[in-house]
């Protein structure tokens, strides 16, 4: 693992291993699998008909033309120039070891591979095979990617593995003390599995002599025996916000130093029943890297391995650097978005200015307990804003605050410099950094890491105020479109309001689209007013410019859109654009 990233992937062990990236050339040597019928019946609950066969190799049957439709798709599609023969479906070591080595010699003067892979089970290992690929192992590198898929013996008969977890971790050691290369591949998610037991499963491969990991989230297959249960008995699949958190607390049980294979798979969208992403495996995979990077979590981070030699505690981004603001307090630079946190009239300020005065807190307090959504927490100051006029009023709040950046916390948590507080607003920062929760005095805070259309499902309402303080719409789109608004109203109480400091068009018309009562708020530091927004209209004090009201009706009001909360700011942007367009070119038709 380098240090700039959280993980160690496969592809980079490869270039620090051979000077280059080595492609998958994915192979079909018909030999079938010992957990099938002749008729090919049976074997695992999960695994298709093929046999798990790659797309880019077709029914092609002849070894020697899988070779070619193989390395042709590599170069053209990644134009690659080396290459790793990968005898992936079914069972390639069931069989001799006179025609494995048949095998071997016929692909070896197809194409000059730099490695070769054997994906088996542990139970089709024998003394002779073993022995066979350990002379194999003399001419070139030879990995066995290793079907273990969990380490608890109830799943493995569950989905008819046909082998326990004792066979699996005899494989490895005999496999290691080989000198041959063992890479165990893993699904997550099998039917009856819960968090505890994936957790499980690493901690038990940890300390094991393994090269490298292979691990997916669970697919359900057309005509598959889990597919049928599937459709009885429909049982939980992760979306790809789920599957990432649980990859978040997995990753760091995994030692640093063991290259990760792959992280989700890919599989036909004609016979894919479950789950149905709107990512694909690219974008799933830099949505995961933001996470890791963003919250601060590093594979191996969790295991006290002496291969691994940078802290868990090393940050893994520079430290934002603190501005002193008009009003004495400080703000960050934002150096991904390049942007300020706060108004440079003043971070402490505008949280009063934009939120707490125009939410009516004060009035709120005085009526009992107040309950807010903080969507965006950032360095905190809206809701230790809050805090702090709760416990002078002697009053009690409880707020429930969305992040996304652990790292910005934390440096706020040390360079923090409110001194006139009614309580330690560092200590309060440090306590969320850590435990996720504070209390004082009748006040506190839940702090949820994460995309907030994620962790937005983890929040129960009803919310008598909801601050919605993201980065502008040109660099955070992602929580100002309409889709996100329509989850904030059933959270927001009858007489609740949503304060932002966001004045957008698209906004505000957005916000109106997903059934709110719009109205604006006092200008600070910046030249327009914020924006109110409730479900009824007695919380709006002053109403919207006659010229944004028109201004909401013309192509300059379409909202931004996410209709499955997946897509980035990229295409969020994108497809408003694509949108205007259309719009144009509707209106041009319908002219006379």
């Amino acid at each position: 693992m380098n240090n700039q990233s959280p993980i160690f992937e496969y592809r980079d062990y490869l270039r620090q291993h051979y000077g280059d990236v080595l492609y998958r050339v994915p192979l079909d040597a018909g030999f079938g699998c010992p957990h099938r019928s002749s008729n090919g019946s049976g074997g695992c609950t999960f695994c298709p008909e093929d046999g798990a066969r790659a797309v880019q190799i077709g029914s092609i049957e002849d070894i020697r033309e899988q070779i070619h439709a193989g390395v042709a798709f590599a170069k053209k599609r990644y134009q690659a120039k080396a290459f790793m023969a990968y005898l992936q479906a079914f069972t390639s070591t069931f069989t001799s070891p006179k025609l494995l080595n048949e095998l071997v010699n016929t692909i070896r003067k197809e194409q000059h591979f730099r490695a070769i892979t054997f994906g088996t089970r542990p139970d089709c290992l024998s003394p002779e095979v073993i022995t066979y690929l350990q002379s194999l192992s003399e001419q070139l590198d030879v990995w066995v990617e290793l079907g273990i898929q969990t380490v608890h013996d109830k799943s493995l008969k569950r989905i008819h593995r046909g082998h326990d977890w004792a066979s699996g971790k005899e494989a490895i050691y005999r496999l290691h003390q080989a000198g041959i290369f063992v890479g165990v591949h893993l699904i997550i998610g099998l039917p009856g599995e819960s968090l505890d037991d994936f957790q499980q499963t690493m901690h038990t491969l940890a300390p094991l002599p393994i090269d490298a990991v292979k691990l997916h989230n669970l697919h359900i297959i057309k005509n598959t025996t889990l597919a049928k249960t599937f459709n009885k008995h429909p049982f939980p699949v992760f979306d790809e916000y789920e599957y990432a958190e649980i990859l978040l607390k997995l990753l760091p049980l995994i030692p640093a130093d063991r290259p990760l294979i792959r992280l989700t798979t890919d599989t036909p969208q004609d016979v894919l029943i479950a789950p149905q992403w709107s990512r694909t495996k690219g974008q799933f995979r830099q949505y995961l890297l933001q996470q890791l990077h963003k919250r601060q979590i590093r594979q191996g981070m969790s295991l006290h391995s002496p291969a691994r030699k940078e802290s868990p505690k090393q940050p893994m981004e520079t430290p934002p650097e603190a501005f002193l603001t008009e009003d004495g307090s400080i703000t960050f630079w934002n150096t991904e978005l390049k942007e300020y946190y706060h108004t440079l009239a003043g971070a402490r300020s505008e949280a009063g200015e934009k939120y707490c005065l125009p939410g009516q807190l004060k009035k709120r307090l005085g009526n009992g307990a107040v309950r807010i959504l903080d969507i965006c927490f950032g360095l905190g100051y809206n809701s230790l804003t809050a805090c702090e006029q709760a416990i002078r009023d002697g009053a009690n709040v409880e707020i429930t605050a969305l992040e996304i950046d652990r790292g910005v916390v934390a440096t706020a948590a040390e360079k923090m410099c409110e001194t006139d507080t009614a309580f330690h607003w560092n200590n309060c920062l440090q306590t969320l950094c850590k435990q996720g929760v504070w209390s004082e005095a009748g006040c506190s805070i839940r702090l949820l890491w994460g995309d907030a259309r994620h962790t937005l499902t983890q929040v129960k309402g009803p919310f008598d105020l909801i601050w919605l303080d993201a980065f502008s719409t040109q660099r955070n789109s992602e929580l100002w479109t309409v889709d996100f608004f329509e989850r904030l109203l059933p959270l927001l109480h009858p007489s609740g309001a949503l304060l932002t400091y966001c004045a957008a068009i698209p906004v505000r018309a957005g916000l109106v689209a997903a059934g709110f009562t719009v109205g604006e708020t006092d200008a600070f530091g910046r030249p327009r007013g914020g924006t109110i927004a409730g479900r009824c209209r007695k919380i709006i004090s002053q109403t919207l410019p006659e010229r944004d009201l028109f201004l909401m009706e013309t192509l300059r009001g379409i909202p931004y859109r996410d209709p499955q909360q997946t897509r980035t700011n990229r295409e969020i942007l994108r497809h408003r654009e694509l949108e205007i367009v259309e719009r144009k070119k509707d209106m041009k038709q319908q002219r006379p």
